[in-house]
C-alpha cells in the first residue's frame, strides 16, 4: 500500500498555478501511471465532446496541458483556453502546433476567478459553450464564477464542469477516511489537500446543494454524473490496478451507472451540465 504511505506524508501547500507549473512537462505520464486518472479523463472527454458536438466557439476554464482542448480543436472547434499555470499553457501551445491545430486555440493565463478579464476582451455572450474539467475546486470558492460564465455564454448555451464532491461512496466503502484521514475526513468537511507532483494544492469539496444554489440564478441543471462514480479516487488507484482482468468490466460498469441515482451524486467528482438561462 505504498500509495497510502505517500498520501500520509505531508507536502508543502502551494498555489495551483505553481504546482501545475512543475507538473506540466510530465502531466500526460499520469494517464499511464494512474488508471483512475486515465479513466476519469476518458469519461470527461466523452461527456464534453458529446455536449459540445454542435458548438463552435468554446471557452475552457482550467485547460492544463490541453487534454481536452486539443481533441476538440481537431474536431473543428475554436477555443479560448484559460489556466493559471503558464507552463501548462506553454506545453499546450507546443502540442497544438505539433498536431496542426495551433491556429484554432488561444490561451489566457488566468484562473477561473479572473474570468471578468475574458468578458472585457471578448464581450458578453460571445461563446457557444464552456467547460471546466476538474479545475473549479482549486478556487477558494465558486464566488462570482457562475455569473461570469453566464455573462460569457449565449442564451441556452451549455456549461459542463466537474467539481470535487463532498461525499465519495467508493472512498467510504474502502475505509479511506481511516486509512488516509487527511483526505477522507478533509473531503467530508469540505477542504482537502490534493497531491500535485511534489507539492499539494488545497481544494474545496462541495455538496450537491451548494453547487445547485451557486448556479441556480443563471443556469438550469440539464445533467449530473459521477466522475468516477463507483471507482475509488485517484490516490487509491492501486485498487483498480489490482483488479486485473476485472478492470475493464469495473470501468464499463462505472460508465453504466454514473448518470443514475444515487451514484451520480456519490462520485469522487460530480460532473454537472448546466444550460444558460436567457
Amino acid at each position: 500500500m505504498r500509495n497510502l504511505g505517500a498520501a500520509r506524508r505531508k507536502k508543502e501547500i502551494a498555489e495551483a498555478a505553481a504546482a501545475y507549473d512543475l507538473l506540466a512537462p510530465r502531466y500526460e505520464d499520469l494517464l499511464s501511471e494512474n488508471p483512475v486518472i486515465a479513466h476519469s479523463a476518458r469519461v470527461s472527454l466523452e461527456l464534453v465532446s458529446h455536449v459540445m458536438a454542435d458548438r463552435e466557439f468554446l471557452l475552457e476554464i482550467g485547460s492544463g496541458v490541453g487534454r481536452e482542448t486539443l481533441e476538440l480543436a481537431e474536431r473543428g472547434k475554436l477555443l479560448v483556453a484559460c489556466d493559471p499555470s503558464k507552463e501548462s499553457l506553454r506545453v499546450l501551445r507546443e502540442r497544438a502546433i505539433r498536431r496542426g491545430v495551433g491556429s484554432r486555440i488561444e490561451t489566457r493565463a488566468i484562473p477561473a476567478s479572473g474570468l471578468r478579464e475574458v468578458v472585457k476582451e471578448f464581450g458578453t455572450h460571445a461563446f457557444d459553450g464552456s467547460f471546466s474539467s476538474f479545475a473549479l475546486s482549486y478556487e477558494p470558492s465558486l464566488g462570482t464564477i457562475p455569473e461570469d460564465v453566464w455573462s460569457l455564454l449565449r442564451p441556452g448555451a451549455p456549461f459542463v464542469c466537474s467539481i470535487f464532491n463532498r461525499i465519495c461512496l467508493a472512498e467510504l466503502l474502502t475505509g479511506a477516511p481511516f486509512l488516509v484521514p487527511r483526505r477522507g475526513f478533509g473531503r467530508l468537511v469540505g477542504k482537502v489537500d490534493l497531491s500535485v507532483n511534489q507539492l499539494a494544492v488545497r481544494a474545496r469539496a462541495y455538496a450537491a446543494k451548494e453547487v445547485r444554489d451557486a448556479f441556480r440564478r443563471r443556469f438550469e441543471v440539464a445533467g449530473v454524473w459521477g466522475l468516477p462514480a463507483i471507482i475509488p479516487p485517484h490516490y487509491l488507484h492501486r485498487l483498480l490496478s489490482a483488479s486485473g482482468g476485472l478492470r475493464s468490466a469495473w470501468e464499463d460498469l462505472d460508465r453504466h451507472v454514473n448518470s443514475r441515482w444515487p451514484f451520480r451524486l456519490l462520485g469522487s467528482h460530480t460532473g454537472w451540465l448546466f444550460t444558460s438561462r436567457p
